[in-house]
């Protein structure tokens, strides 16, 4: 299958394009798997939306991370043969570890941040393959007591936004018969605008509520 990133006309920017495509195409069918289609990443559930987009760059530095006990546990959404379970454990300070009960595949690794009033997970594979490149997705987190709401990041929606230049840089990779937006800003300008789009609901998909299972367990030591 051919991919290619729009606006590269020469060879070796073509097949530059091309390995990223595929690296993205690798990553994004992996994420699915870990996730499941249509319920919205990482307490963080983790689930794929309608997430097609990847950012390259982190949204957090280490300096904007945060720890937010309250993520830890059991969650459950869904009902009758529909139930989905994760669990979420922080494997050191502020570094939250995702997996699915009963479902083969690898955990993802998920950081807190705050983007303005608003937590937001950043979600990534934990192992790294050589020759691949992993990419990053955004979902807004909010914890009401034993409820949580997932609420991913509508890239269809931004795609629909761009106008230069105060969009983030960006390329479209075209995988099979799409165009997904890749995001390819450093991590300070991507926070910048969703700085600004936070209160705007169209720019979110629908909230994936989850329900905690047993007591919060204990966090890390931070001594």
């Amino acid at each position: 299958m051919l991919c290619t990133v729009q606006g590269s006309p020469d060879p070796p920017k073509r097949v530059a394009a091309t390995f990223l495509a595929a690296r993205i195409g690798f990553w994004r069918k992996k994420m699915r798997i870990l996730l499941k289609s249509r319920l919205a990443l990482v307490g963080l559930s983790l689930f794929l939306t309608a997430c097609d987009t990847l950012s390259l760059q982190p949204l957090y530095s280490e300096r904007d991370t945060t720890a937010e006990p309250a993520v830890l546990g059991r969650w459950k959404t869904g009902d009758g043969d529909d139930i989905s379970i994760w669990t979420v454990t922080e494997t050191k300070p502020a570094v939250y570890s995702v997996v699915e009960e009963r479902k083969a595949g690898d955990p993802l690794e998920a950081r807190l941040t705050r983007i303005g009033q608003d937590l937001f997970a950043d979600f990534q594979p934990v192992e790294p393959v050589y020759g691949h490149i992993p990419g990053h997705l955004f979902a807004r987190v909010r914890i009401d007591g034993s409820t949580m709401r997932i609420a991913w990041v509508d890239f269809k929606w931004l795609a629909r936004q761009i106008r230069p230049p105060s969009f983030p840089s960006h390329q479209f990779v075209a995988f099979g018969d799409n165009n997904h937006l890749v995001l390819t800003a450093p991590t300070a300008d991507v926070r910048i605008y969703l700085e600004r789009i936070t209160g705007i609901s169209q720019a979110f998909e629908r909230d994936e509520i989850f329900q905690r299972e047993g007591p919060i367990p204990g966090a890390v030591n931070r001594r």
